[in-house]
């Protein structure tokens, strides 16, 4: 009898998790991701990088601020690397990022999106300006309500700690729709940023997200793993019902909803993302 009231427990509290609207984060983990903050919105989100062990300990904060200012678009300003040691690539930036969605009307349920950013940086340590140039498709698989994330970035030797141009990807998988969802993501190449990133999002309110996840390096000269933590909120502006896009107009939903968790170099309200 206990266990069958702690199952139905766990149950009612999983059902309420799915009748909530949930907006989606700004990055998968560090990759920017296809979602957009709404219009009059604001995104804030803390990033800790952290390895507590020998050798190579270490620990990194970055920092995001976003807002939309509709037409699929959103500004944003990040702090990058600031922690201990102290990081050469320690930089601040500002920029945009864009998400145009594709063929709505041909395949909604596919959720295809072509987006676009840049971050101009300037670099603390005196190494200048520099930039994060990027762009990716992305599209959801309706059966599994997965979403795939594929395209190229550049960036300068100030941030990323040499001049590179090099594939990215992603996936992110939903397990309670609105709230949990697996993440990975990759950046190829020898340089700050090459890594692969597996993680969980979770979602404890409609406008809070949470990352737990892991870096790994492509190669030992990319430095070393570690853990990394994200912390980020929505606020501000007017609520988007279901059925509302970035700029406010109605829009007729996906068959599936779901929700997307990508920026940081990207990570709520910004409409659910409905996978």
């Amino acid at each position: 009898m206990r266990i069958t009231s702690r199952w139905l427990f766990l149950a009612q509290w999983l059902g309420l998790f799915s009748l909530l609207n949930v907006p989606a984060q700004q990055a998968i983990v560090n990759l920017p991701s296809a979602d957009i903050t709404p219009k009059g919105k604001h995104f804030i989100m803390h990033e800790t990088q952290w390895r507590p062990w020998n050798p190579g300990r270490y620990w990194y904060a970055t920092n995001f601020y976003c807002y939309g200012i509709g037409k699929n678009t959103e500004l944003a300003v990040t702090t990058y690397n600031s922690g201990t040691p102290q990081a050469l690539n320690e930089n601040i930036g500002v920029g945009f990022k864009t998400a145009l969605p594709l063929f709505q009307k041909r395949h909604p349920a596919w959720e295809m999106k072509w987006t676009v950013g840049q971050m101009v940086t300037y670099n603390l340590r005196g190494r200048g300006l520099g930039g994060f140039t990027y762009s990716h498709g992305s599209l959801v698989v309706p059966q599994t309500h997965t979403r795939l994330t594929a395209g190229v970035s550049f960036g300068t030797k100030n941030l990323f700690k040499k001049t590179t141009v090099h594939p990215i990807a992603a996936v992110e998988q939903p397990l309670i729709k609105h709230r949990l969802y697996l993440l990975g993501e990759w950046f190829y190449g020898r340089h700050d940023f090459g890594f692969f990133t597996p993680g969980i999002l979770f979602h404890p309110t409609k406008n809070q997200i949470i990352v737990v996840a892991y870096k790994i390096p492509n190669h030992p000269g990319n430095g070393k793993g570690g853990i990394v933590f994200e912390y980020g909120f929505f606020f501000g502006g007017k609520e988007n019902g279901p059925g509302t896009d970035t700029d406010g107009q109605d829009h007729a939903h996906p068959a599936s909803p779901t929700t997307t968790p990508p920026t940081k170099p990207a990570p709520h309200p910004q409409p659910v993302r409905e996978l």
